[in-house]
């Protein structure tokens, strides 16, 4: 059961945590998953406004309150129109390594997201094959437009570099609204690492992996995961009506679940159930 053998490959699954309702009436329910955009997210230096210093081509004369404008809509085309989707992921120490020890290196074992993310341990953790999710992906969104990674921590960056900086952006060439969107555009391409695939340090226990879209909407995307859940681990404080809820979903999309409870304050997988049983169990 992938929930509980040791783990060949680190990377192969991802875990996303969120409320028993969003993952009921939404995700299970349609079989997608919302890719948001960039503002609506809870670190401070990718929600709130960029200052972002425009160099502009000669004789426009702009005034500082004309910087500050464009400064100002850049940062929110870059915020709204990068939808993104975040995911954890296990850790390579726990690759080959029996439980209860490979637990505290698991994905879905993490008490910080279970506490902010999935309802206080009354949500769930969705657990995802990795290389079904990029499959179902590309069959939706032009390859080109879609970017994914895992996220790195650094505290570098607080000191601008003059000789190239996500922060400063080239407008010369802008002539319309098309091209200035097609400036921003390739700002996104060329420094989307920095912008999108970097936190501080002070982040780095949520092991995130994310996929990001850049098009030219701001509302938010839903794609298909087709066959990607591999599983459903339900948290502590989840009422029994509702586990049954998650088990007929589970029993839908092959997919194996498991509780997650807490025994002296480490994490311990509770009456695992695999995927052939619950199709076998709930066709009868």
């Amino acid at each position: 059961m992938k929930l509980i053998n040791p783990l060949k490959d680190g990377s192969a699954y991802l875990y996303h945590y969120t409320t028993c309702d969003t993952a009921l009436n939404f995700i299970l329910k349609n079989k997608t998953l919302q890719l948001n955009p960039f503002r609506k997210v809870n670190d401070p230096r990718e929600s709130k406004s960029w200052d972002i210093s425009p160099f502009v081509r000669d004789g426009l004369n702009l005034k500082p309150d004309q910087y500050d404008a464009i400064s100002e809509e850049v940062s929110e085309i870059l915020k709204a129109n990068a939808k993104l989707l975040c995911f954890s992921r296990d850790k390579q120490s726990a690759v080959r390594v029996w439980q209860p020890k490979a637990l505290l290196n698991r994905g879905f074992a993490k008490p910080s997201m279970w506490q902010h993310y999935a309802g206080k341990h009354d949500g769930v953790c969705l657990m995802f094959n990795r290389e079904k999710l990029d499959e179902a992906f590309e069959k939706q969104v032009t390859k080109k437009h879609l970017y994914q990674g895992n996220v790195k921590y650094s505290d570098s960056g607080i000191l601008p570099n003059l000789k190239g900086d996500p922060f400063m952006i080239n407008l010369v060439t802008v002539r319309d609204r098309s091209s200035y969107f097609s400036a921003v555009q390739a700002h996104f391409v060329r420094w989307n690492n920095q912008l999108f695939f970097q936190k501080l340090q002070d982040w780095s226990n949520e092991d995130e992996y994310r996929w990001v879209l850049f098009d030219k909407h701001s509302q938010p995307r839903y794609l298909c995961f087709e066959d990607a859940l591999e599983a459903v681990v339900v948290g502590e404080n989840v009422q029994e009506e509702k586990y049954e809820q998650f088990l007929k979903h589970c029993a839908n999309n092959s997919a194996e679940i498991a509780h997650l409870k807490w025994h002296n304050g480490f994490p311990k997988i509770e009456h695992p159930v695999s995927a052939i049983f619950c199709q076998q169990g709930l066709s009868k």
